[in-house]
C-alpha cells in the first residue's frame, strides 16, 4: 500500500470513531493515529507513565489541569495508542494497516447559529484583583472563560485540520476525536520536550496585541518589553519554573525575554533548556512543572483554589498538559491553550488571562477575546 497523502488523512479523521492529529510548531513531526491498539483514562501521571513505556512506539493524548470533573469523560484525562500512526514527515507507518474507504458523502456545512459569553466575567476578576491588593503575597492567578457556540451541524473534520494548517502554520497543533467528543488546540506554547536527554521548555506570559502595520507591531512589541506590569507576570513564571526543576536538569536561561508573535497577539517568551539527570523523564518533569504560573498562579494553592471558585466550568483540558510520549520516556507535552472542545453540534472555547493586583478586569477580558479568535475563526471558516 502506498503512503497515503496528507489530504487523505484529512478525509480518514472525519470518518474515524477514534483519531488524533498532532503536530509541532515547526512542522518537523506531523502525526495523525487511528483506532485504538490501547487507551487509559486516567488523571494519575505515574499511572499514565507506567502504562506508555510499556507500548512499542508513541502515544497521545494529555492530563486534565486539576482534579474537577468534566462532564466529558477524555477530558478528565486520556492517553490513546492508535491502531495505526503515520508520522508524516518521516514517512513511517506503525501499527498494521487495511484498506481504508476516505471517501465522504456529501454534507451539509456547519454554521454558527448561537454564540453565548460568560456576562460576569469581570466581576469575578474583579474578586481576584481586590484579593491581591489586600494581600502582598498573593501574586498571581490565570483566570479563564468559556465562550458557548451552536452549530448547525457537526464539525466538519477534515476542513477543519484544513484550515487549522492554514491559518495558525506557526503553532502546535493538537485534535483528539473520541466519538462525538473533540479537543483541538492550536497552541503557541510548549511546556516540556525532552529528546535524547536534552530538554526545552519556556516561560510564556505577558501578551499584547498585534499591530495593524509593521511599525505599529514594533511599537506594541517595544512597550511590551517594557512594561513593569507584564515583566512581573513574565519574571513569576520563569522564576517558578527554574525552581521547580532543580535538581533535575542543569539549566540555561536567558537575561530577558524576546518576543513570541502569533497571528492574534504577541507574548514575552523566555526559552529554557538544559540537560537532565538520569531518569528524568517527559512526564516526570510535566509532574513537576503543572501547572506553571503562566495557567495557574502565584501562590499556587491559592491561585487554584481562585480557579476552581471564580471559573464556571471545569477546565478538563483547558490550559492542560497534551501531547505525545515515546516508550523511552521521551516525548512533547504542549499547553492545550487558544482551544476548543466539541460535542456534536456544541462547542466550547477556552482562553485566560493573567491576572495580578494591578491588571484592568475589562482590559482582560478583551485579551482573551483575543485569544478565542483562533478558534472562532476556524468555526466561521467552516461554511467557506
Amino acid at each position: 500500500m502506498s503512503f497515503p497523502s496528507e489530504k487523505e488523512l484529512w478525509q480518514r479523521f472525519e470518518l474515524a470513531e477514534v483519531a488524533v492529529y498532532f503536530a509541532t510548531a515547526d512542522k518537523k513531526s506531523r502525526y495523525y493515529g487511528f483506532g485504538v491498539a490501547d487507551e487509559i483514562f486516567s488523571r494519575d501521571i505515574h499511572e499514565i507513565a507506567t502504562w506508555a513505556a510499556g507500548k512499542n512506539y508513541p502515544v497521545f493524548g494529555g492530563v486534565p489541569f486539576d482534579d474537577q470533573l468534566h462532564m466529558a469523560t477524555m477530558m478528565n484525562g486520556y492517553f490513546l495508542q492508535p491502531k495505526v500512526l503515520y508520522d508524516i514527515a518521516e514517512q513511517h507507518l506503525w501499527g498494521y494497516e487495511t484498506n481504508v474507504v476516505t471517501n465522504r458523502s456529501k454534507r451539509r456545512r456547519p454554521e454558527i447559529e448561537r454564540v453565548v459569553d460568560e456576562t460576569n466575567w469581570v466581576q469575578r476578576v474583579q474578586h481576584a484583583i481586590d484579593a491581591m491588593q489586600s494581600d502582598g503575597t498573593k501574586q498571581k492567578v490565570v483566570l479563564g472563560r468559556q465562550r458557548q457556540v451552536t452549530l448547525s451541524e457537526p464539525l466538519d473534520m477534515a476542513k477543519l485540520i484544513a484550515d487549522l494548517q492554514m491559518t495558525q502554520p506557526h503553532n502546535y497543533h493538537f485534535v483528539l476525536k473520541r466519538g462525538n467528543d473533540i479537543f483541538i488546540s492550536a497552541t503557541p506554547e510548549r511546556l516540556v520536550k525532552i529528546n535524547d536527554g536534552h530538554l526545552a521548555t519556556a516561560g510564556v506570559a505577558g501578551t499584547t496585541r498585534r499591530g495593524q502595520d509593521e511599525i505599529e507591531d514594533l511599537q506594541l512589541a517595544a512597550t511590551l518589553l517594557n512594561d513593569p506590569k507584564n515583566l512581573q507576570e513574565h519574571a513569576i513564571v520563569v522564576n517558578r519554573i527554574v525552581e521547580r526543576l532543580a535538581g533535575m536538569a542543569a539549566l540555561t536561561v536567558p537575561k530577558g525575554p524576546t518576543i513570541m508573535k502569533n497571528p492574534q497577539v504577541q507574548h514575552l517568551y523566555t526559552p529554557i533548556t538544559g540537560q537532565v539527570n538520569d531518569g528524568v523523564t517527559t512526564l516526570s518533569i510535566v509532574d513537576r512543572l503543572h501547572p506553571t504560573p503562566a495557567l495557574g498562579g502565584q501562590p499556587e494553592e491559592w491561585a487554584l483554589t481562585q480557579i476552581a471558585q471564580l471559573e464556571q466550568n471545569p477546565r478538563g483540558l483547558f490550559a492542560a498538559p497534551v501531547g505525545v510520549l515515546r516508550p523511552s520516556g521521551d516525548g512533547e507535552m504542549v499547553v492545550g491553550i487558544r482551544s476548543m472542545f466539541a460535542h456534536a453540534g456544541k462547542v466550547d472555547l477556552f482562553a485566560g488571562a493573567g491576572i495580578l493586583a494591578d491588571s484592568d478586569a475589562t482590559q482582560e477580558y478583551e485579551e482573551t477575546a483575543l485569544k478565542m479568535q483562533p478558534m472562532m475563526k476556524l468555526l466561521e471558516r467552516q461554511h467557506d
